[in-house]
């Protein structure tokens, strides 16, 4: 038989196709691990999940019912934030295991202006329908003395007490404009938070709204 001629041009395309697909399978392999521990990170929490504040705990919009029972009537239909003109409300992804599809407010990104309008779009009652803005209590405002330039010597502020909605009554004003949250008459609304013209290295602010869910994610 005769013998077929060496091609040295066929053998190196060859071996260039052979190490381009051994490559690509490699990165592929890659890729779906990357993607993979990726999402093994999120299920244990190592990644930090959006609208949970550690310390401060989950902002709930107007109305909300106590945490257990909230999440039994919250369908994750989001007419809340369908309903919401200035886009306070957002929701958790799938990182945040059971919380996701909930809604939560991010009072540094957008404050609740309290129009009420959640309440009376939410189907279930989860959040329930209110109608004066002295009725809503998502959380206390809190003032870091630290921090507060009015507190601590190094400026005189107020910016706070002027973007509290019932300023006069939430938060009154002492020597230097020295902010003082009345936790009686605060709703958590998270302006004060938003206004404050602190932010530290750790995005800190001199006031912020504090809430009973900071161990939902812990």
């Amino acid at each position: 038989m005769q013998e077929m001629p060496h091609n040295d041009s066929e053998e190196k395309a060859g071996r260039r196709h052979f190490l381009k697909s051994a490559i690509g399978t490699t990165v592929l392999l890659a890729g779906t691990g990357t993607v993979l521990s990726t999402f093994s990170a999120l299920r244990k929490g190592r990644y930090p999940v959006a609208g949970h504040r550690p310390g401060l705990g989950i902002l709930r919009p107007p109305g909300a019912l106590v945490e257990a029972e909230f999440m039994a009537a919250c369908i994750r239909c989001t007419r809340c934030a369908e309903a919401c003109d200035m886009n306070c409300i957002q929701y958790f992804g799938p990182e945040a295991g059971s919380l996701q599809g909930t809604p939560y407010i991010d009072p540094v990104d957008k404050p609740c202006d309290m129009c009420l309008a959640c309440g009376e779009a939410c189907p279930t009652g989860a959040l329930e329908v209110l109608t004066k803005k002295e009725d809503i209590h998502m959380g206390t405002a809190v003032v870091d003395e630290r921090l507060c330039v009015s507190i601590n010597g190094t400026g005189i502020c107020g910016a706070c007490f002027t973007a509290c909605p019932l300023r006069g009554k939430a938060i009154t004003q002492t020597l230097h404009n020295a902010p003082e949250v009345h936790s009686e008459y605060c709703t958590g609304c998270g302006l004060c938070e938003s206004f404050c013209i602190v932010d530290d290295r750790e995005g800190l602010r001199a006031i912020q709204v504090h809430t009973s869910l900071k161990e939902v994610l812990s």
